[in-house]
């Protein structure tokens, strides 16, 4: 570092921050003390970065070992009946207390509130780790200057900045499920999407069940039922040209047949979408957003173990192995022979293992 300094004209402290990207040293002037250490061959030693982390940490502030979970949407009485970031935010706080960091949470629609202000009460406070919460709604932004903070999100919603993220695997937890409902002989199986449009994870489960009905015949395929169209007039219209034996939704959706008189199971057979929301003892998809939540907390802690901060050049997406779940919507097991519906070609088989 001696060698940066001197070249640079600058003193070893100035390198050290500026190859760490801290604030206290310019844009302008960290680009061009990096430069000059990029010219002169310089690596980091990673085990001496990571002892020289943890003297600056010991000496610092309790308030220096927190990480800030942002909550961009929704207010405090919201995100209490939103279970999807509720286990998140167990998961989260479960993982960085096991790794000795406090957590805090901080809401974007708090009086007051933006997102440069509260880069400002994070920095005055010592915070660097930052876990971005994803939109209810479906996909946003969040404009607040990443410099100096180790950060990740969780989900596909937040699409500025392009942060490192971790998501349940929207794909695999589809595929399993439309899998298993066939061999179930379940043949017509029909999805009402309630995601708003536009988002990836819309997008994947979407993609999942159109493969599998572009394999049907044209008059066994079902269209999907989108989010306009979800309800009780159009459901049923839907449900009468269709004919559906079994039904991928949500919770929403579940309550509506069970208004119209249908009983789940008996009438219909019903797989929920998002298992974090009732009815949680159905059969459906597992996000495991407390497994989501943890491994944001290890992405954050890995950029502090390599002092990587800032909007990453090159943002990862982690998928957790989430999975389908049975329920009392479905049954466990396809029926005996002796009562099995006559045995069709099967179209849909994922691929275990890729």
């Amino acid at each position: 570092m001696r060698d940066i300094a001197e070249k640079a004209g600058v003193s070893v402290s100035a390198v050290s921050l500026a190859l760490r990207n801290q604030p206290r040293v310019s844009e302008a002037e960290r680009r061009r003390i990096q430069g000059i250490a990029q010219r002169l061959g310089y690596r980091r030693d990673p085990e001496i970065a990571r002892l020289m982390e943890h003297l600056r940490t010991n000496r610092a502030r309790r308030t220096e070992s927190k990480i800030a979970i942002i909550v961009p949407e929704l207010d405090r009485q919201a995100l209490a009946t939103y279970f999807p970031i509720t286990e998140l935010v167990k998961g989260i706080e479960a993982q960085a207390d096991a790794a000795g960091f406090e957590s805090e949470l901080f809401f974007l629609t708090d009086q007051g509130m933006t997102p440069a202000r509260l880069r400002d009460i994070l920095v005055a406070r010592g915070v660097k780790g930052i876990i971005v919460a994803p939109y209810a709604s479906g996909v946003g932004t969040l404009d607040m200057d990443m410099t100096g903070f180790c950060a990740a999100t969780c989900g596909y919603s937040i699409v500025r900045p392009g942060l490192h993220r971790v998501c349940p695997n929207y794909l695999q937890m589809m595929d399993e499920l439309i899998d298993h409902m066939q061999r179930l002989h379940f043949h017509r199986i029909g999805f009402v999407m309630t995601y708003h449009r536009g988002g990836i994870g819309h997008k994947l489960l979407t993609s999942s069940y159109l493969y599998y009905q572009s394999l049907l015949r044209d008059r066994e395929r079902i269209p999907i039922l989108p989010l306009e169209n979800v309800n009780e007039r159009d459901l049923a219209a839907w449900l009468r040209r269709y004919k559906p034996e079994a039904v991928i939704s949500s919770g929403r959706v579940f309550n509506l047949l069970q208004g119209m008189g249908l009983a789940i199971p008996g009438d219909l057979h019903f797989a929920n979408i998002d298992l974090s929301e009732p009815p949680r003892q159905a059969a459906g998809m597992d996000h495991r957003y407390q497994l989501v939540g943890s491994e944001a907390v290890n992405l954050v802690l890995t950029q502090f173990t390599l002092n990587l901060t800032g909007v990453p050049a090159t943002p990862k997406v982690v998928l957790v192995d989430s999975h389908r779940r049975d329920g009392f919507t479905l049954p466990a097991v396809p029926p005996p022979a002796s009562v099995a519906a006559p045995a069709r070609a099967k179209r849909f088989v994922r691929a275990e293992g890729h």
